[in-house]
């Protein structure tokens, strides 16, 4: 990934290849290794809710962190709207985790990526 990124022009042709790819490294691994706690409020049948527990909004928060730190450590250049793009990936990542621990969703045949008929 860190090669990709340094030859889409995100990064600058100075970057420490192995460095970077193992800060991304290191940050994916936390990642997946997050094990989230997801209360559903069904007091309103009409509309129930998710709620990420406090502990896995600041485990997210300080993964969104090391990933900003990493790319400014590593030359790389990220438009603002990464912070928010990324935390949504994370909450998303987190839920489906939660509600759907065994979907494959690169390989679920119910969704069709670009491409695909």
């Amino acid at each position: 990934m860190a090669r990709s990124l340094i030859s889409m022009g995100a990064a600058d042709d100075t970057v420490d290849v192995e460095r970077f790819g193992n800060d991304l490294q290191s940050i994916f691994k936390r990642m997946q290794s997050m094990q989230s706690t997801v209360v559903i409020d069904s007091t309103n049948p009409g509309s129930p809710s998710l709620t990420l527990s406090e502990n896995d909004e600041e485990e997210i928060t300080k993964i969104v962190i090391d990933i900003v730190n990493a790319a400014e450590a590593n030359g790389l250049k990220l438009p603002r709207e990464f912070g928010l793009l990324t935390k949504q990936a994370l909450y998303f990542d987190r839920y489906l985790k939660s509600l759907a621990p065994n979907l494959d969703v690169m390989n679920d045949p119910r969704i069709k990526l670009a491409g695909q008929a």
